[in-house]
């Protein structure tokens, strides 16, 4: 029964894990007005090309890949519940690994463009988009769940 609920709310988080791709996670400018753009696969300067003495200690791309894979297998294990509750719960791991990746690499990233100046920076969208994903992994747990219970109360009436 692919059309149930928690299958939206698993492509719509799969749909947010894919255009973190595309968005930046924060964007920078130093006090000599150059801007910098990190996004999950790098630092690149205000016109595109990366910055080359800056590599990310995170591999951020990789767990971000492994989250989209992990939530499109969710919405096609509709037919094992307990399976699908289980990788549905594996999601909250991965996507918290996502914003603590994204945290940890902001952080250093600031401090090295903050080298003797100070850096202004804003979030981009990217970086709410972990969060997004754990409360729609959530509320599809929360579906999935009610039709084990709905189904256990079935049997129960056979």
């Amino acid at each position: 029964m692919i059309q149930r609920k928690q299958t939206v709310f698993l492509a719509l988080a799969a749909l947010l894990a894919g255009l973190m791709f595309a968005f930046p996670l924060v964007s920078y400018l130093r006090m000599d007005h150059q801007a910098f753009v990190l996004r999950i696969w790098g630092l690149f300067n205000a016109d595109g090309s990366a910055v080359p003495d800056v590599a990310l200690k995170l591999p951020i791309h990789v767990v971000t890949g492994i989250l989209v894979a992990l939530l499109l297998a969710c919405i096609f294990l509709y037919g094992s519940r307990g399976r699908q509750l289980r990788f549905v719960r594996m999601t909250y791991l991965f996507a918290l690994a996502v914003q603590v990746g994204a945290l940890i690499t902001h952080m250093s990233v600031r401090a090295y463009l903050a080298q003797g100046s100070s850096v202004e920076y804003t979030f981009g969208p990217s970086y709410f988009f972990p969060i997004g994903i754990l409360v729609l992994s959530y509320l599809a747990e929360r579906g999935i769940r009610k039709d084990e219970e709905l189904i256990k109360s079935m049997d129960r009436l056979r």
